[in-house]
Formats: structure tokens, sequence, C-alpha cells
């Protein structure tokens, strides 16, 4: 057999190739894009096939691994000699098992790394060959510590949801050792920084780029995790994201949400990083997984608060949220002494209604009063429904003359547009209105109690109209 000569690629193959049936060309296909850095010797433990994660991983060509002893890889001889004695012999009986050991890069940098070792034999049993898969032990030992950290975020029950993610991106940071965390919505072309963590504070939520110019697009792509560790030395080298931030290290995955691409969550850094393992990876999947289900149920949960607040009959604000948004508003006005006016309104007559017609009518009545009042005034003005057949309208920064030009605009909008009550039958609303405006340091109480009296001035005098 051809002995394999230091730098020798073609001897190391045919050498390989000339005590297996395995072809050297089927390892290349199998192992190429294979995560974890795959290391094939003869039995004299002199390398024959190393794939491409080895490569980027120890920072050797495979020119010059080939034919070497795997004692290059390791920072200290005597575990080189253990491994031999113990799995790496003709004479190991031992099964495929992983094991720890310290390796050492091309560069003289030491890392902890986790290795499966397997000896290869031949259809009759004879010993032609190891294998060994090496992949950094760094997430092996952090991973859990992350685990953890992501149990022990999502459990608890006093963080909102938003806190939840930030600190779910601050846990990332802490695990790559990275600077910037990122959890992105993407439609189309558009991407928005939706949430993130710079720890030098120079990037901001809102802030949006073309999609094409992030690492990101590599993620959509190739529609799973993706990682560089070392950009200006890769393929990337001439992205945009690249040439303009001079980001070396990202990995990213995309956020699905309802089976729909929502974003991705991703981390980077202007600084090379150690090769991203298969543990990476797969705590990068947990995170989208994660995440995906904090967005997912705070938009369910949002949704239900937005349906609680509004009235179902009417589809105006109920009377919590009409309260709730007048208090702002008296709040805001008595801060910044601006105008405030509030028009209370009730529907005449409403119960002959429900005894002429039935309640299904006078349901159609109210939904169809709603309908006009929700088409007039300001975008800043709005009416809310507080109960049976009485309605407020909140005018921020308007006066009593505007107030009563809304109540009669309304008087007339009703007047020209008679509501279908069912059965063909149409009936043509009037209402009594009440204005009262905000007086200093005045309550959301008083001045509701203001426009009712105002409302009940108006029906004494004979109802349809709008009093002060």
């Amino acid at each position: 057999m051809k002995e394999p000569k230091p730098g020798d690629t073609e001897s190391a193959l045919s050498a390989f190739s000339s005590i297996s049936a395995i072809s050297p060309l089927l390892l290349t296909e199998i192992f190429h894009s294979f995560e974890d850095a795959v290391v094939v010797t003869d039995t004299g433990r002199r390398m024959v096939y190393v794939n491409a994660a080895t490569e980027q991983l120890f920072g050797y060509t495979r020119d010059e691994l080939y034919g070497q002893e795997t004692k290059i890889l390791y920072a200290d001889d005597s575990d080189f000699l253990e491994q031999g004695q113990k799995r790496f012999n003709v004479a190991s009986r031992l099964a495929a098992e992983n094991y720890r050991v310290v390796y050492r890069r091309s560069d003289g940098e030491a890392f902890l790394g986790v290795t499966t070792g397997a000896t290869m034999r031949s259809a009759e049993g004879e010993v032609v060959g190891f294998m060994g898969i090496v992949r950094p032990a760094r997430s092996a030992e952090q991973s859990l510590d992350a685990l953890q950290k992501i149990h022990n975020i999502t459990s608890d029950v006093a963080m909102s949801h938003d806190q939840k993610i930030e600190s779910l991106l601050r846990a990332g940071l802490d695990h790559f050792g990275l600077d910037i965390a990122i959890l992105s919505r993407i439609s189309g072309n558009d991407y928005t920084v939706e949430a993130c963590v710079d720890l030098k504070g120079e990037l901001e939520p809102s802030t949006r780029f073309d999609v094409s110019g992030t690492y990101c697009v590599h993620t959509l792509s190739e529609n799973k995790t993706v990682g560089f560790h070392f950009a200006g030395k890769s393929d990337i080298q001439n992205h945009p994201c690249y040439q303009n931030f001079k980001l070396e290290s990202y990995i990213g995955t995309p956020i699905r949400l309802r089976g729909e691409l929502y974003g991705t969550i991703n981390f980077s850094s202007p600084f090379p990083v150690e090769p991203f393992c298969k543990d990476d990876y797969i705590l990068m999947e947990l995170l989208s997984d994660t995440v995906s289900y904090l967005l997912y149920t705070k938009m369910t949960e949002e949704k239900l608060e937005a349906l609680a607040r509004v009235d179902e009959l009417t589809g105006l604000p109920n009377r919590r949220a009409t309260l709730e948004r007048l208090s702002d508003s008296v709040d805001q006005s008595n801060r910044f002494a601006t105008n405030l006016v509030v028009l209370a309104v009730d529907v005449d007559h409403f119960k002959n209604i429900n005894d002429k017609w039935g309640h299904a009518a006078g349901d159609r009545a109210l939904a169809g009063f709603a309908r006009v009042a929700s088409g007039i005034g300001r975008k800043t003005d709005f009416c809310g429904r507080v109960g049976g057949e009485e309605f407020v309208f909140v005018l921020p920064g308007s006066n009593l003359e505007a107030g009563e030009a809304l109540g009669n605009g309304l008087r007339e909008r009703l007047a020209a547009e008679p509501i279908d009550i069912g059965n063909g039958e149409f009936i043509t609303l009037t209402v009594s209105g009440g204005l009262a405006m905000l007086e200093k340091d005045e309550a959301v109480e008083s001045i509701l109690a203001r426009a009712d009296e105002a409302m009940y001035k108006a029906k004494r005098q004979g109802r349809d109209r709008v009093c002060w």
C-alpha cells in the first residue's frame, strides 16, 4: 500500500481507498456539508479524509492534514496516546461512544471538544481505520445553563410578554458571547427591528432595513438556522451587511406564526467567534419556538382584551373602555390646560321601539345609530356606549359651540337616514344631547354628571335637541 505523505491529498485518499470498500467520493458526498467535524484515519491514525467543518473548526486545510497523525489536533500529546491505547487501535473492542478531550487549533488556541469515536471494520471484521466526529464542548457545557434560563424566563408569571422576549434575547447574547440580539418582523423586503438588545446602545426598535442588506436573507433562503462565525474569511465577505456594518459573526433562525413567516431571531457581533456547533443550532430552534409561542399568546390576549372592551351589539367602545379613554383625556387636558367637551346622548323614546317592534328591532336601531355616530366628528373624537340607549361622545381640544355643532350634525344625519329594523320597517331616530366642558382640575365623574344634567334638560324641553 502506498504510504501517504503529509499534505498529499491524492495519496491519502488513494491509501484509504485501498484499505476500505468505502469510496472517498462517497465520504465527501456524505460529510461535506455535515455540521460537525468528521475525521477519518487509517489504522496508523493518519488522516485520510476530513470534511469542510474540520477545516473550519481546526483552522487547517485538508491538504495540511492529509497524511498527518491526528496528534496534530490534540492540545496534549498524552491525550493522543491515551486515546490510541484505549480505542484507536486494531485490538480495540470498544463500541462507538462520546468522550471529551482538549484540542488545539492551528493558531494555538485550545478548546474542549466532544468527540464520538468509532472503529471502522471491513465486511470480514478487519479494522481498516477509525472515525472521529468532533464538536466544540462550549455549547455542551453552556446549553444546560441556557435552557435553565429559558425555563425561568418563560415560567415567570410576573413578567410581561415583552419583558420575557427581551430577557430571552439577553440570554442568547450571554450564551453566544455576542453583542447584538434582534427580534425582527419581516414583510416582503421590509425588515423591521421589533425588539433588540444592543450592548453598545446603537440599535433601536422600529429601525428598518431592506432584508437583502441583512444576513437574515440567508436564513430565509435556507429556511433554517444559519450561522457565520468569521464573515470576513467566508463566502459572504462581499455581502452588504458585512460591507456596511462589518459584522463578523451571526446566527439566526426563522420565526413562524400560525404557519406563516413572522421574522427572525438573530444574534451578531463585529467580532469573530469560535464556530457554532450542533448544540447552538438546537438552542436557536428552541428560542425560535419559545418566542413564537410568546408572540402567539401575546396576540391572542390582546385580541381577547380588545374584544372585552368592545360593545358586541354596536361595535363601539363599551362602558369600561369609554370611561378609561375619557379618564385619559381628562388627565391630559388637566395636565396641559386644553379644552375637553363631553356630549351625553340618549336615544329618544327607545322603550317604545322595543314595545312596538320587539327587542330585535331595538338592537337593529342601536346598531344603526352606532353606524351614524361612527361617521361623524374628527379622528381625535370618539363615541362609546355606556349602557342601554345611552352614548357618550368625547371631544378633546373642542369647545361648547363645536360640541353643539357635532350634536346637531348627528341629529340631522339621523333625520336623513331612516334605519332598517327588519321586516321592511324603517324608523327615524331622534336624540337628546347634553354638553359639558371640562373645568379646571375637574374629575371624570363630575363632567359626566354635568353632561347628563344637560341631557335631561334637553328631554324636559321636548327632546330632539342639544343643550348646554
